[in-house]
């Protein structure tokens, strides 16, 4: 008798733990995933699909608006998913902080090669927009130890350029090596070039810019045509003329921002 009272204990014990751990048939894993920190009311993350994401245990350094790549699991079975736009999750590992840049409304002049620059091969056309951020990935040829910075802009008086009658709203990207003291200094000395240690590689960066402000100006004149999204279009300087006194661009398919933010 005492045997079974031990078993039926047993039992309801794994029942009562299963249920605090949840179905692990039924906990999906989400990788690397674009997401804005969130700090008040409720510390969490927003996601490309306006979901928000929170956890119990969150512990990230950072200040609300900063971007971030996250891994994390759910729940599939969560009735929350059901008409509901936040979810709990649990995060693995500690967010990636993605660099966040201004964007000037100083329009670049597209006829000169600056100072340091820094050539683009390609975008991808994995983005995301979220909350006024614009996450973008580039690729480049570079060492393995350069930084960079980045810098997007537009043209105030000409922000888009038809096109089948539709409106392409047009940034510009460009890419700038960051020089320490000690490559300034050696600028133009023999036994500057790379070591093998330092030789080029390939290497695919991720950012975020903040076009919020860019987009709403786009977005309330296209409200006011009918419209239920803005086109955007990423120019990007990805080579140099013969004689390198210009730079040749390149430019990505249309990003659709749909007016809840989602993009396509």
């Amino acid at each position: 008798m005492k045997n079974k009272e031990l078993y039926s204990i047993l039992i309801v014990c794994l029942m009562m733990l299963s249920s605090c751990l949840g179905d692990t048939n039924t906990r999906i894993t989400v990788g690397e995933q674009e997401a804005v920190y969130q700090v008040r009311p409720t510390k969490g993350f927003y996601v490309k699909d306006g979901r928000f994401l929170y956890d119990s245990n969150l512990s990230v350094s950072g200040d609300g608006g900063d971007c971030f790549l996250i891994e994390y699991s759910f729940d599939s079975s969560a009735p929350e998913l059901q008409g509901s736009d936040s979810l709990s999750i649990e995060l693995i590992g500690n967010p990636i902080s993605v660099p966040l840049w201004p964007l000037d409304s100083q329009w670049t002049d597209t006829t000169k090669v600056l100072k340091n620059e820094v050539l683009t091969e390609s975008l991808l056309k994995r983005n995301a927009y979220i909350r006024g951020r614009l996450f973008l990935w580039s690729n480049h040829t570079e060492t393995e130890s350069q930084q960079d910075s980045f810098m997007m802009s537009y043209d105030p008086e000409k922000m888009y350029t038809a096109e089948n009658g539709k409106r392409i709203y047009n940034l510009y990207l460009r890419a700038i090596k960051k020089v320490t003291e000690k490559e300034e200094g050696s600028e133009g000395e023999e036994g500057t070039e790379p070591t093998e240690e330092e030789k080029t590689v390939k290497v695919l960066i991720t950012n975020a810019f903040n076009i919020e402000e860019f987009y709403n100006k786009a977005k309330a004149f296209e409200e006011e045509n009918g419209e239920k999204e803005v086109a955007i279009a990423i120019n990007y300087a990805s080579a140099y003329n013969k004689d390198t006194t210009a730079c040749l661009w390149s430019v990505t398919d249309t990003i659709k921002i749909s007016f809840n933010g989602r993009t396509e």
